[in-house]
């Protein structure tokens, strides 16, 4: 009775396990029906936040141009990286807001994409999936001071028509009511020709404009001056404030600034001094005020004498390299020159400031304007340090120069817009 029982069970069981056999089949349908369908949202989620982002970060590049023209690029920039598939039910809707956080400017980029579902799309309600993603730009504040070349040479290599072209339009790139912009240039001399400030565009461009090209190559007088005007701005509590400078330059600094300890029936112990590409090795010296040549050493060796102004007894200058006294060449100066400068880009650097660097035509070292910048390239790149850039122009004198340093320009700002944004 018990064994008959049993048989009995035993059929019952198999007629279970076919109706549980099927409920599982059914399961695993569905979840593989799912998993289709949530993967196709998920790659669609992964393409709509590429375009968001991508949509945040042109919009906010373009927002000095103004707000129309920011959401004009910004659309642009999206549907170029979200084209629509069979995938899309229809186009997705998108959204660019303009707004302020503590006086800062922020840029948001929302979008919704609709696509059709496959398996799920059997079931009620669930023939379309809407898949959203949004991203925010906060731009900072902006302490950037341009230092600009305006030594005798760029008025015979293409450099000045090249740079009056070029530099006001990269600085119309900047927000003229937020941010701060300096100019400083320099020759024989260096001079800050408008501090660093707000509403900087039209006397930044007039300044350029009335620059003079003549002269030699005080580039660590333009890099100390661009120090100062950086270190004059202080950030008010949690402001993102970016400093950076922009050095410009044709050629290699060859001049150096001291005061000497001697004897001048002129009244003078500051001087300018350093070399033209000229012959025999001269140095020349200059007047730290307006660059004016006071002429060179004199056959002994001595810096220039009556009708110019006098410094009895001085044979000799103090090397920052390493602390010796040096001879008044051109050899040794410009190697203190280079060295003076390079030391100025790295205090800038430890105190958080960035340094981008340009050169213009084939006599500018690019081995120099890589460790002023800190260009990954260099070969004394600290990657614990603000990280610049050297961008060059070569193709001057030629046809093509000014386009060349338009596109450098463009490229530097390209890179202080993306540090700005958050």
């Amino acid at each position: 009775m018990k064994l008959s029982n049993r048989k009995r069970d035993r059929k019952y069981e198999r007629g279970q396990i076919l109706i549980l056999l099927a409920f599982v089949i059914i399961g695993l349908m569905l979840c593989s029906a799912l998993a289709v369908d949530v993967g196709f949202a998920y790659v669609t989620k992964a393409r709509l936040s590429k375009a968001v982002d991508a949509a945040c970060l042109t919009g906010m590049s373009n927002l000095a141009a103004g707000q129309d023209t920011a959401q004009t690029v910004a659309t642009n920039t999206f549907n170029a990286n979200y084209p629509v598939t069979g995938l899309d039910a229809n186009a997705p809707t998108m959204n660019v807001t303009f707004s302020q956080n503590a006086g800062q400017q922020v840029v948001g980029v929302t979008a919704t994409a609709t696509i059709r579902t496959i398996f799920m799309g059997l079931l009620p309600g669930y023939r379309t999936l809407n898949v959203s993603a949004s991203a925010q730009a906060l731009r900072g504040f902006l302490a950037m001071t341009i230092v600009l070349d305006r030594s005798g040479s760029m008025a015979s290599n293409g450099g000045q028509q090249a740079l009056l072209s070029s530099a006001p339009t990269f600085v119309n790139y900047f927000n003229n009511t937020t941010d701060q912009v300096g100019m400083v240039s320099f020759a024989s001399n260096a001079t800050i020709d408008f501090t660093i400030a707000k509403q900087f565009q039209t006397p930044i461009t007039n300044k350029i404009n009335a620059l003079s090209f003549v002269g030699g190559t005080f580039g660590p007088g333009g890099l100390t001056l661009a120090k100062a005007q950086e270190d004059s701005v202080i950030p008010q509590q949690g402001q993102n404030l970016v400093k950076v400078v922009v050095y410009f330059t044709d050629g290699l600094v060859n001049e150096i600034e001291d005061t000497f300890n001697c004897t001048s029936q002129w009244g003078h112990t500051l001087y300018d001094y350093g070399g033209y590409d000229s012959p025999n090795n001269n140095v020349d010296f200059f007047n730290p005020t307006d660059g004016t040549d006071w002429g060179g050493v004199d056959r002994n060796g001595n810096p220039p004498h009556s009708p110019t102004p006098d410094c009895t007894g001085v044979t000799n200058f103090t090397s920052q390299i390493n602390g010796q006294q040096e001879s008044f060449t051109r050899t040794n100066v410009t190697a203190d020159a280079q060295y003076r400068a390079l030391q100025t880009a790295s205090a800038m650097r430890n105190e958080g400031i960035y340094v981008y660097s340009i050169g213009l035509g084939t006599k500018p070292s690019t081995a120099f304007l890589q460790q002023i910048a800190n260009d990954p390239a260099s070969s004394t790149y600290d990657s614990t340090k603000p990280v610049g850039i050297a961008v060059f122009a070569p193709d001057c004198p030629s046809s093509t120069c000014t386009i060349e340093l338009q596109q450098v320009f463009q490229t530097i700002a390209a890179k202080i817009l993306l540090r700005l944004i958050q």
